[in-house]
């Protein structure tokens, strides 16, 4: 700086550099920048070369005498750390700009000048940062080309606009979800110092520990804002209040709540088969699974074991055969939607067949049905009569081997049989599984309660020819699932 004189009621002050004249002065008058003699510190080209600055240990104890020369409240080691992380800005002081005050070096020692005038023919360059300490604010200009810093105490003042916004995403019990904090000045003055405080309540979690859940903004300028994720999960459903806490130095205090409604999926499953089928026809059992819930089941895997006696012939919605079971994937069922999945048997033999399926979700709990059909037999029947001795002379006996087979698969139940005599044939006797009774040409069996699949019942009846004639023996058997009678005739030549 250029040594000038300044008139001031009559006393003459000669400043050099930024300030080189005792601070009990009026006003110093500078018009230069950068004198190596009385500048505090090197200049400055970067942002980075300040934060040095007041990070150099070689210059705390220079720092803290200009402190104290200032009107400073404040903690020394608050002004070293917004330093090192505050933001940084540049500035253009304009001709004319009264400055509350300036460091300097008088023979090397530090010096706080006041009352600047700045009579330089350009605006020069400055850096600038804003911190808080001891709850006051505070404000700090250093001119690159000189660093010759000054601190001036800022009144704090309540600017409205701090704004905070808390939201959930879309919540199920089975997977973690994201919460949201949103923090905007929508003022129109800088606010300072903002503390975020979040406590869960109970039945939520973090899903990575992060304790506690709190923030600190330095400053936020007009439209400015931060936003903070994490991600938490329920331990059941239900409806969970979250509150977060917000304040700030200047910006006034708030609290944001938001409501997280945790779902979940349920699942339903009915299994329905038909009631009666026919031994070796198919047969079509169909699974309904139905979310029940009132969150999306994401994975849902449906089994239903092949019962003994059944064979598997296919399946719909690609159900595929795995060892002794049918195994369906079903992928995300919404609340109240239903899949439906069918597989087809064949039958194979008569009786009751009981179908046990299950369904477990990839988060809803493991649920179970049954249900059953009954497998009828196919009746069928088959009736032999052969006369063991054809042609018979007239006065000899002849003897009728009947035989009823059950070809079916259904069981033949009150079995009947019936035999006729022709005309020139006496009844002599009868035999066989049931006893016989003759009456005039009709000789009946006793009635058979059960012909199983497979299985044949004899008798035998003998008659006397008595006179010679082309003779027809006649039988009919019926049975509970016949509606008529099967009838066979067995002709015998008599002579």
């Amino acid at each position: 700086m250029k040594l000038k004189p300044l008139l001031t009621l009559g006393v003459i002050l000669f400043v050099v550099g930024w300030a080189c004249a005792p601070s009990y002065a009026q006003q110093h008058r500078a018009t230069h920048l950068g004198n190596p003699n009385t500048r505090f510190a090197p200049p400055l080209k970067t942002p980075e070369d300040l934060r040095a600055l007041f990070q150099n240990p070689q210059l705390q104890a220079d720092i803290g005498a200009i402190l104290a020369q200032s009107d400073w409240q404040g903690n020394q080691e608050d002004l070293r750390s917004a330093a090192a992380t505050a933001d940084i800005r540049e500035l253009r002081i304009p001709p004319g700009t009264r400055l509350p005050a300036m460091s300097t070096r008088k023979k090397g020692q530090p010096v706080l000048l006041k009352d600047i005038l700045w009579a330089g023919k350009k605006p020069f360059e400055a850096y600038e940062f804003k911190f808080i300490s001891n709850d006051r604010r505070y404000r700090v200009v250093t001119p690159k080309a000189c660093s010759n810093f000054w601190v001036e105490r800022l009144e704090r003042e309540l600017y409205p606009g701090l704004e905070a916004i808390k939201t959930f995403t879309e919540a199920t019990v089975c997977t973690p979800f994201e919460t949201r904090i949103v923090v905007r000045n929508t003022g129109k003055r800088e606010i300072l110092r903002i503390r975020v405080a979040d406590t869960l309540p109970p039945g939520l979690k973090l899903v990575e520990e992060q304790t506690p859940l709190a923030w600190e903004i330095a400053s936020l300028d007009p439209s400015e804002g931060r936003e903070y994720r994490f991600k938490v999960v329920a331990a059941a459903p239900g409806s969970y209040t979250n509150t977060v806490q917000v304040t700030s130095f200047n910006g006034g205090n708030l609290e944001a709540k938001a409501v997280a409604t945790v779902g979940a999926p349920a699942l339903g499953l009915a299994c329905d088969a038909p009631r009666e089928v026919f031994a070796g026809r198919p047969a079509e059992v169909c699974l309904t699974l139905t979310n029940t819930g009132n969150a999306p089941e994401p994975t849902a895997t449906l089994e239903l074991p092949v019962p003994q006696g059944a064979m598997f012939v296919g399946a719909t919605e690609g159900g595929v055969q795995t060892a002794d079971r049918i195994v369906w994937e079903i992928g995300n069922l919404a609340p109240q939607a239903s899949r439906k999945a069918c597989a087809t048997f064949t039958l194979a033999q008569p009786g009751s067949l009981s179908f046990s399926a299950s369904a477990r979700g990839g988060c809803a709990q493991p649920v179970q049905t049954q249900c059953a059909t009954r497998i009828s037999g196919i009746p069928a029947i088959l009736v032999e009569v052969i006369d063991l001795e054809d042609p018979i002379l007239v006065g000899n006996s002849v003897t009728y081997d009947i035989q009823v087979t059950n070809q079916g698969s259904a069981t033949l139940t009150q079995l009947k049989i019936v035999c006729t005599l022709a005309e020139g044939q006496e009844f002599v006797e009868a035999s066989g599984v049931t006893p016989a009774q003759a009456q005039g040409q009709t000789v009946t069996m006793q009635t058979l309660a059960v012909l199983e699949p497979k299985a044949v019942a004899s008798w035998r009846v003998v008659a006397k020819a008595t006179q010679a004639c082309d003779a027809r023996f006649k039988t009919e058997v019926l049975a509970d699932q016949f509606q008529r009678p099967v009838e066979e005739f067995e002709a015998t030549q008599q002579y």
